[in-house]
């Protein structure tokens, strides 16, 4: 768990709550949100600590010291007065009866600390039940009690839940930020010119560039991309091989459709005379090569229906079917490209 001293970006985030914490005119419920993987729960778990640090003085604001025992036991999910609610299997939603929980925690005072602080992860994957159960007890907060709902699907949640919440904005981060951080992050051996390059794929999210590095898939990029673009058209059953073979792993097709996805793009830029943006550096004659073969409409089809791709994987489709559909429009993008499912 990193410390408040230890976050990366979100200056202005960081502001408002330490403005907050120092004047103690913190809100009953706050909601953060924004992008997957830029760091809104460890910004949570740092609040959280901040509120309860033994070292910090009353109606002041400083960095949790880590060394307390009550920031001891809060890194480690000890402490009596946060409470973290996530997610469970095998139904991976929040539950009625976890909220229940926290509606009986609430109804003391924090047993040690100066708040109760309830964290509350993917709060947009939550019961019917759980949610209204939830909106209770924002329409009634309890006293010295906080709840902040983490969430990168606002528009899943109830209404009536977001209007009852404080709204952080969290935006990515700075892509020279999130390498310099990935230098410290990541194994000894990864080649260091594959850093700027994850942060690119990231598109500002610390944790999507961690994921990309720890796949693998960065250094199989040019292997993919060859075998794609080198497949002739008119070789049905080869594209049906390859796209049984791409489609076994769900995980997988989804870094492969990020890989195509910022290729693609790449092109786009490339045909735009933006070279310099271009996120695929070291491999700028496939680039190139790309740019000559499509035309701008073909590549704004592919990007679509690699974007198409990616929304029915998260719709749970069967990952072979829509990694045969995509290869379909990619080997025929001047037809099938340009009409890709819902």
């Amino acid at each position: 768990m990193k410390s408040w001293s230890e976050i990366l970006g979100h200056r202005r985030v960081l502001d408002v709550l330490s403005r907050a914490v120092a004047s103690d005119r913190l809100h009953h419920a706050y909601l953060f949100t924004g992008p997957p993987g830029v760091g809104k729960a460890t910004v949570a778990n740092a609040l959280a600590t901040v509120l309860n640090c033994d070292a910090r003085p009353d109606g002041q604001f400083a960095p949790d010291c880590t060394e307390c025992s009550a920031c001891r036991r809060i890194a480690i999910r000890q402490h009596p007065d946060v409470l973290f609610v996530e997610p469970e299997p095998p139904s991976r939603i929040v539950k009625i009866d976890q909220i229940r929980d926290v509606q009986k925690a609430s109804m003391s005072t924090p047993y040690e600390g100066r708040y109760r602080v309830v964290l509350i992860d993917n709060a947009h994957i939550m019961s019917e039940a759980a949610a209204n159960a939830l909106l209770k007890t924002l329409e009634e907060p309890p006293d010295r009690t906080i709840l902040i709902l983490v969430t990168d699907g606002p528009h899943l949640l109830l209404d009536t839940i977001i209007s009852r919440c404080q709204r952080i904005r969290f935006g990515s981060i700075d892509e020279a930020v999130v390498a310099d951080a990935l230098a410290d992050l990541v194994a000894e051996d990864v080649d260091p010119d594959l850093l700027s390059i994850a942060a690119g794929y990231g598109e500002g999210s610390l944790g999507r560039s961690i994921s990309m590095l720890e796949s693998g898939m960065l250094e199989d990029r040019r292997d993919l991309l060859e075998r794609i673009l080198s497949l002739p058209a008119e070789s049905t059953v080869q594209w049906l091989e390859l796209g049984d073979e791409l489609g076994e792993k769900t995980e997988l097709l989804e870094r492969r459709i990020d890989v195509l996805t910022v290729f693609f793009r790449d092109v786009m830029l490339f045909k735009r005379a933006e070279s310099r943006r271009v996120v695929n550096a070291d491999l700028i004659d496939l680039v190139e090569a790309q740019a000559q073969r499509f035309s701008v409409d073909a590549v704004l089809a592919l990007l679509e229906a690699l974007m198409s791709a990616r929304r029915r994987l998260q719709h749970n489709v069967n990952p072979t079917l829509i990694a045969e559909d995509l290869l379909d429009r990619l080997r025929r993008p001047s037809t099938r490209a340009l009409a890709p499912p819902a």
